[in-house]
């Protein structure tokens, strides 16, 4: 009896640490959350590819090829972003090809224009060939995406890559449901995952060294309920994320915020009680920062 109340102890005594190692883990696998990139030079062409779905589900790796050579294993959840010489490229993401990889030698060719960015989804019915997606789209989807990090690209085709950095504008649009709960809108109300959101934009910004002129906060909200209470609700996230800007360093004097309410969609066709109509509507409900008048410091 003293034996198994020493044993149980012990399995007791070990849960942190098989914690722990799990979170060590998810490090080791994963870096940066997504944030949008930057233009590339007109000599090369950018490719962001990625898969749906939440970082450490236990599903296998998609192999990522580069003309006929091994890139990466994206696990669900992540993405990676590669450059190459603009032109005709072998691209493809096989599921469950080992040990004979046979994938990398059957590739579709994929057209790819100077200067651009191309977002590519990885199929997950058994699909070889990527999903072209609007950045739009592609944007939406990587809100919560993690960089893939745990291996190094064997593909010999893929460079560094050249960003332009231009005077421009710039929107980066963030889900609601990281920043807040459903229905939230508050300061006290914003997740750990929303602020983490916030303070990485901001250093991505401060890294790539660049001057703003003003910031535009937006409030989506999905159509769920009364629009006067929609247009309300829509305004105060926008009103609490400028705060947190603020926060963050950004003047006060530069940032505004406003609501769009639930005019501007991106979902369609939802159907079903609220809570069907609640996670289809998911897409809807964000806050859009629109940074005008980038340039160079």
């Amino acid at each position: 009896m003293k034996n198994k109340l020493i044993g149980a102890l012990c399995a007791v005594l070990a849960l942190p640490s098989a914690a722990m190692a799990a979170r060590s883990l998810q490090a080791d696998l994963f870096g940066n959350a997504y944030l949008p990139v930057l233009q590339v030079s007109s000599d090369q062409a950018q490719v962001v590819y990625y898969r749906l779905s939440v970082p450490g589900e236990k599903f296998g790796a998609a192999n990522i090829y580069i003309d006929e050579e091994f890139h990466t294993g994206l696990l669900p959840g992540g993405y990676t972003v590669f450059c190459l010489a603009p032109g005709s490229h072998g691209l493809n993401a096989v599921m469950e090809d080992a040990p004979a990889y046979a994938g990398k030698r059957d590739q579709p060719k994929l057209e790819l224009e100077a200067g651009k960015t191309q977002f590519l989804r990885v199929g997950e019915n058994g699909e070889h060939e990527p999903l072209a997606i609007s950045r739009e789209q592609a944007e939406q989807e990587l809100a919560n995406n993690l960089r893939q990090a745990h291996v190094l690209s064997r593909a010999s085709a893929v460079q560094s890559c050249k960003h332009v950095q231009q005077s421009q504008e710039r929107s980066y649009s963030l889900s609601s449901d990281v920043l807040f709960g459903f229905g939230k809108a508050g300061y006290e109300d914003i997740r750990e995952d929303g602020r983490r959101e916030i303070g990485n934009l901001v250093r991505r910004l401060q890294k790539e060294n660049v001057r703003i002129d003003s910031v535009e906060v937006v409030g989506h909200t999905d159509r769920i309920g009364r629009d006067a209470a929609n247009e309300a609700l829509g305004l105060r996230r926008a009103q609490t994320v400028r705060q947190l800007l603020i926060d963050n360093g950004f003047a006060s004097a530069s940032i505004t915020a406003r609501s769009a309410g639930g005019r501007m969609p991106v979902t369609q066709d939802c159907r079903g009680d609220r809570k069907a109509l609640i996670a289809c509507y998911a897409s809807d409900r964000r806050v859009v920062i629109h940074l005008n008048g980038m340039s160079d410091q």
